[in-house]
């Protein structure tokens, strides 16, 4: 990908069971001009948000036996009307929920959280598996219902800090940021690319983290049972990931992650990726992984080729791993 210039560099790095193979390739960036990228760097995580930041502060009342995601999401936002909606399926993304709202750039913060609460709900009601950003945003806010704190500044409290993750946040230093698209006439630069984080800002349960390699490896490592102690959960809760929450009939997704299956034994491998160019797949049984950190949107956001290569990545990984 970087030699055909589909994206400037990437860094990346393969886990199995306690060796980290980790490597850094290509640039940080190609416009105004180039620079050299660092093994170091953050990058703008995008949508892995939801399962590093919301999802985990939701395990951690989970784990401790505080929600069990069966609540009504109109329990926490009565002005969400129906009632029929339960947190699981906002973490599934079987809600149904209709994620269009007209002119959403132009909206400010409280307009745009309004149009989301009042967005309606399709006949996809728990008959079809649509990943959505509203989803996540709902949670944040029944996050925020339930600290009476946004839903970033929780995520830092509950999760980074007891990680001690000092490169994972929601204010990066821009210096050490990779830059991302263009817009309007500026580089995005230490500014989260989705425009719902941009406006939400610390009320956004979807998009706005920053993190680097060092960190991400911190966090495959509990996934994966490798270190027991380093997420803000027990590891009973861990392996309730590794397992298709949705009905029969519906696309495999477990809560927050989407799975693929071992293609001999059949288990589920989780993984996450984000609009950014970012990618975290993760086997628990055989204590393997791969995290793919990459700019695809710089300096312009339409690079279907990335995608493509993506799910060729993403299947040799999946063959390689079953070996």
């Amino acid at each position: 990908m970087v030699s055909e210039r589909v994206v400037p560099g990437i860094n990346y790095a393969f886990l199995k069971k306690d060796q980290v193979f980790s490597s850094t390739v290509g640039f940080a960036s190609i416009y105004p001009e180039v620079s050299q990228l660092s093994p170091f760097a953050q990058y703008d995580l995008a949508s892995l948000t939801k399962v590093l930041a919301t999802e985990n502060v939701l395990l951690k009342l989970y784990d401790q036996g505080k929600i069990n995601f069966t609540e009504p999401l109109h329990q926490f936002i009565p002005e969400f009307k129906d009632e029929r909606i339960r947190l699981y399926h906002l973490l599934t993304h079987t809600s149904g929920i209709r994620g269009w709202i007209d002119h959403r750039d132009e909206l400010n913060h409280d307009e745009l959280l309004d149009a989301i609460i009042h967005l309606p709900v399709t006949n996809e009601f728990e008959h079809k598996m649509r990943y959505a950003d509203t989803n996540f945003i709902l949670l944040g806010q029944v996050v925020k219902k339930i600290f009476h704190e946004s839903v970033q500044e929780i995520a830092v409290k509950e999760v980074f800090d007891p990680m001690d993750l000092t490169e994972t946040t929601f204010h990066p230093e821009i210096d050490n940021c990779i830059p991302t698209a263009l817009v309007d006439g500026k580089v995005l630069k230490g500014i989260p690319h989705d425009p719902k984080a941009r406006q939400l800002g610390s009320d956004c349960g979807s998009a706005g983290l920053f993190s680097t390699m060092e960190d991400l490896i911190k966090f495959s490592r509990g996934y994966l049972g490798l270190d027991k102690t380093i997420l803000p959960f027990s590891q009973s809760t861990v392996t309730l990931l590794f397992d298709n929450k949705n009905p029969s009939g519906v696309k495999p997704r477990s809560w927050g992650w989407d799975l693929r299956f071992d293609p001999k034994m059949h288990y589920p491998i989780i993984l996450h990726t984000g609009f950014t160019g970012t990618l975290i797949i993760l086997d628990r049984l055989k204590q393997t992984g791969l995290i793919l950190l990459t700019n695809r949107i710089h300096p312009t956001g339409h690079n279907q080729i990335f995608l493509t290569m993506r799910e060729k990545i993403i299947q040799s990984f999946v063959k390689e791993n079953a070996k």
